[in-house]
């Protein structure tokens, strides 16, 4: 296999995992729309301070057992919260 052939597996992997992830945070979207009508429901807050530090906390241990930038991972989640928030308005 040429080395251009080996680049355009490699280009075809990271396409499919992009494809992955996307369906992921969509899934996680509905949950989060799921989740905001409970907490409606029992007049919860849309921001659990306490949950949120976990949920952090738990993705950084990941990370760093996957030998991912922890900032890298706190960076995109943090990013990814701010929309759910944003779904729980």
């Amino acid at each position: 296999m040429e080395n251009s052939e080996i680049l355009q597996t490699y280009r075809d992997q990271i396409d499919t995992i992009d494809s992955e992830v996307i369906y992921l945070l969509s899934r996680r979207f509905e949950i989060v729309k799921q989740i905001w009508i409970l907490k409606k429901e029992l007049d919860m807050a849309p921001l659990q301070p306490e949950r949120w530090q976990e949920v952090l906390n738990n993705l950084k241990e990941d990370a760093k057992e996957h030998w991912v930038n922890e900032n890298l991972i706190e960076d995109i989640w943090n990013r990814i919260h701010k929309e759910s928030l944003n779904l729980e308005k």
